[in-house]
């Protein structure tokens, strides 16, 4: 997706905001603890708030793994130790006085073998000084802690259809540095309009690729030289359309301002299905004049809705998919996994078990 990519254009890709909240906080308030092919990732957000009346900077940051007892199993951090200090992968790390700012957590992976509950987060917060300034003498840096109970990945999400048939890479998934997962609700812009939760926190850019993982063949400027404009997209559970729109070009583009009166523009064309859970799927970017549904009819999984295409924000034909707490952009994304399918590593290919997928995995599914 270009979104990014368009408000840097409109120079408002800057970062954080000013406003007097509480010193760390973390978001979602309850994230769940998705299950991946590599054990569990802690995918969510701290919010950090400068009470002070000097700017700061983050200086460390420790993230501690809680067990079900509530003991401490597992503890990381990043600081400013060593002539190369991990402290400085953090990008944005000045916060001015009274400023908010959104971190992202460093360590959201888990091994196989740790049971959480939840997870605490220190950030500890240092006086950033003018040239020539020393801080008071005495003056300790600020601790901020924040901490969140784990929520439980609905069950039934691990058995969805994956939306396209065949062989599909993962473009983009929802790693800690995939663009999904990088986005700012705290970004001024973003809060003007309207969208304060990150819908795609669990989404996917799906494209179907051949056997040598290609996805075009021919001239890469043109729609049609991509396997999988026009291919065919389908339910990934049974639910109801609750809304569907197939009128905008397939020309890679949208208007950033259109997203306060409708936050899901930024997929051009979509549908959006509620599922029996209450959950939503949105499926993105599709193929003008493609739709074979409405809002209000019933679907089942697997059931063709659309065709793939590249209306919205997207960089060439792709599927943009993601389950959410809600049906638009200002709600949050929620975990979601598939049944069926097969992972390919070259001549290697091996079942999908617990249906977790991320980005620049190749599979395919039935």
């Amino acid at each position: 997706m270009k979104l990014i990519a368009s408000l840097l254009a409109l120079g408002l890709w800057a970062g954080g905001s000013q406003a007097a909240l509480a010193q760390a906080r973390i978001l979602p308030e309850r994230p769940y603890l998705e299950p991946t092919a590599a054990g569990a990732s802690a995918n969510f957000d701290v919010l950090i708030t400068n009470d002070k009346a000097w700017p700061v900077e983050v200086s460390e940051v420790t993230v501690t793994t809680l067990d079900t007892g509530g003991a401490a199993v597992l503890e990381r951090r990043i600081d400013g130790n060593g002539f190369a200090p991990a402290i400085e992968t953090i990008a944005n790390r000045v916060l001015a006085p009274g400023e908010t700012r959104l971190f992202f957590n460093p360590f959201p992976e888990l091994p196989g073998d740790v049971a959480a509950s939840a997870m605490r987060v220190r950030v500890t917060l240092e006086r950033v000084t003018k040239e020539g300034e020393t801080a008071p003498a005495g003056e300790v840096p600020t601790v901020v802690e924040a901490k969140a109970v784990f929520a439980s990945a609905p069950a039934w999400t691990r058995k969805l259809v994956l939306p396209v048939e065949g062989r599909v890479l993962v473009w983009d998934g929802h790693d800690l540095l995939s663009h999904h997962r990088r986005f700012d609700t705290q970004h001024p812009f973003l809060k003007q309009m309207g969208i304060g939760a990150n819908a795609m926190r669990y989404s996917y850019d799906l494209a179907p690729v051949d056997a040598e993982g290609r996805m075009a063949a021919g001239d890469a400027a043109r729609n049609e030289s991509y396997l999988g404009f026009g291919r065919p997209v389908r339910a990934p559970a049974d639910g109801v359309v609750v809304a569907a729109l197939d009128s905008r070009p397939d020309d890679k583009s949208f208007d950033p301002g259109d997203l306060k009166e409708a936050p899901n523009a930024l997929f051009g064309n979509y549908v959006v299905i509620r599922h029996a859970d209450g959950l939503f799927s949105i499926l993105g970017h599709i193929r003008q004049a493609s739709l074979k549904v409405k809002v209000g009819d019933p679907v089942k999984a697997g059931q063709p809705v659309a065709a793939i295409g590249a209306s919205g924000s997207s960089l060439f034909p792709h599927l943009h998919y993601q389950l959410m707490t809600g049906p638009s952009m200002r709600d949050e994304g929620a975990p979601s996994g598939f049944a069926g399918l097969t992972r390919v590593r070259g001549a290697v290919r091996t079942p999908v078990v617990n249906g977790a997928i991320d980005s620049g995995d190749v599979v395919e599914g039935r």
